[in-house]
């Protein structure tokens, strides 16, 4: 359900950008670990956009993999998407390992956020 609000405000910014133009394909990028569920956002999407220029909007999502940085060495870790795993748990088990150089100091980079990265315009 906490998709909603954010929905509306990509469906806000997506209909400012547009200028009055209909969309047709709008771009998201999902991060692994920020909790967004796409489908629910396609569902919320499909009820929101319902008489503005992006209704029939396509929604085309790219899930960001989890990305770590060790403070020590500056090496980074990745944790690549993966559906069939729990974010929280690939996490933990990454920072129980820590990092190959022997310091546990690691810092999550990326794959948190959900952002618009572009709109497609007709």
């Amino acid at each position: 359900m906490h998709e909603m609000p954010y929905t509306q405000a990509i469906l806000d910014l997506a209909l400012k950008e547009a200028g009055g133009a209909r969309i047709k394909r709008i771009y998201l990028r999902v991060g692994w670990m920020s909790s967004i569920v796409p489908r629910s956002v396609q569902v919320f999407f499909d009820y929101l956009s319902k008489g503005t220029a992006a209704q029939e909007a396509v929604l085309t999502f790219e899930m960001t993999p989890i990305r770590l940085t060790c403070q020590n060495c500056g090496r980074t870790v990745e944790l690549p998407y993966d559906p069939d795993q729990d974010p929280r748990r690939a996490l933990a088990d990454v920072f129980r390992k820590g990092c190959v150089c022997g310091e546990g100091m690691l810092k999550i980079k990326d794959g948190l956020g959900f952002d618009l990265i572009g709109i497609e315009v007709v």
